[in-house]
């Protein structure tokens, strides 16, 4: 059996929502206090960076690019109405997306019982880590709001010392930490991103179907597609991560 899982946070374990939720908000900041407030153009934006009626593109800037990412797709679309300096529009972009997501109020929706998630796994002999693409204060954000301080043995995150994800990082900072060889990890994630993550690193991809993702998007680069974290508390999806055969995994999967 493996011997360390790295989960995504946002789309795996916890709601996605809150990240939908958090462009439209700053879309909206954004064009108040340029004095542009126009449906049109809202709906403009929120689409230039993935936002749908229901749900976000799985390849859209909110999904799949860095908040840098998603302030350029904005910039683009908005220097058509306004002359606004590229630069401290990004900072502000960045600053506002990450004030969405560290509010008081924000409500983190687990996808899967964390906690129990860690207590299952550890029962298991598995080592739990988180990767992200968020910043360190946002992650921590989520564990002091649902008391889960241990429940990870590994946080890794955009902290201004770890390389974002794909880059393989984060893996192997983790499988430093306890011994581990790639080929021992799992990497958990609903996105493409996470997928070239495990890919780069030389862990297996489960691709889940919790997030921005549906099974075209992730079949040609995870090795593994499960419905969501929910299937790795079946012992015999849990042992089959490890198995050399594709077809022999994709038999107890999604």
């Amino acid at each position: 059996m493996i011997k360390g899982i790295l989960f995504d946070k946002d789309g795996t374990l916890i709601d996605f929502s809150l990240w939908r939720n958090a462009g439209i908000n700053t879309i909206q900041t954004i064009l108040t206090e340029y004095n542009l407030n126009d449906d049109k153009l809202n709906k403009e934006l929120q689409k230039a960076i993935g936002i749908k009626e229901k749900g976000v593109e799985p390849f859209g800037a909110l999904a799949y690019g860095s908040h840098e990412d998603l302030a350029y797709e904005l910039h683009s679309i908005l220097k058509k109405h306004i002359n606004i300096d590229y630069d401290k529009f990004e900072t502000h972009v960045v600053e506002l997306l990450r004030k969405e997501v560290l509010r008081d109020d924000v409500e983190f929706k687990e996808i899967v019982n964390i906690r129990k998630l860690y207590e299952y796994l550890n029962s298991n002999n598995i080592k739990m880590g988180m990767a992200t693409a968020d910043s360190k204060q946002s992650a921590m954000h989520l564990i002091n709001k649902l008391n889960l301080h241990d429940s990870f043995d590994f946080i890794g995150s955009y902290d201004g010392t770890m390389k974002m994800k794909p880059h393989k990082d984060m893996c192997m900072r983790f499988c430093s930490m306890y011994n581990l060889v790639p080929g021992e990890v799992a990497v958990v994630g609903d996105s493409y991103t996470d997928m070239l993550f495990a890919l780069n690193s030389g862990a297996i991809g489960v691709g889940v179907l919790s997030g921005v993702s549906s099974k075209i998007n992730l079949k040609d680069v995870a090795n593994v597609i499960v419905p969501s974290v929910e299937s790795l508390f079946d012992r015999n999806v849990l042992e089959a991560l490890d198995e050399k055969s594709y077809e022999a995994r994709e038999l107890r999967t999604a």
